[in-house]
């Protein structure tokens, strides 16, 4: 399962990957994601692949405050950017746009993800 979500407010402060790896409001589903895709204007921008979700504590997130008590940080996995682009297996859909996507975070299986890639 792929959880795809806006970065565009948090990656000014934090950066693409801790605005993509960060303090969630998810349900259950959140334990079913293997794959977090951070998106910028529609724009593919970071991917996280191999991750599991965990509550957001200051242990395992360096960006943890009190505001963000309950949310789910996403740990572990290989993380691809915009200047990896030379690393060994760097995804072919970076820098791709995805439609169908809200203000809200949304969960896609891999085929919805290339379905909606333009």
């Amino acid at each position: 399962m792929n959880l795809i979500v806006n970065v565009q407010k948090g990656a000014r402060k934090q950066g693409f990957e801790w605005a993509t790896r960060q303090a969630w409001k998810c349900g259950m589903k959140a334990n079913l994601v293997n794959r977090v895709i951070g998106v910028a204007r529609g724009q593919v921008v970071c991917v996280i692949d191999g991750v599991r979700a965990e509550l957001s504590t200051e242990l395992n997130n360096p960006h943890h405050h009190e505001d963000k008590q309950g949310r789910y940080v996403f740990v572990g996995g290989a993380v691809w950017e915009p200047n990896d682009l030379l690393a060994p297996a760097f995804p072919e859909f970076m820098f791709m746009h995805v439609r169908n996507l809200g203000r809200k975070h949304k969960y896609m299986t891999d085929d919805e993800l290339f379905f909606n890639l333009a």
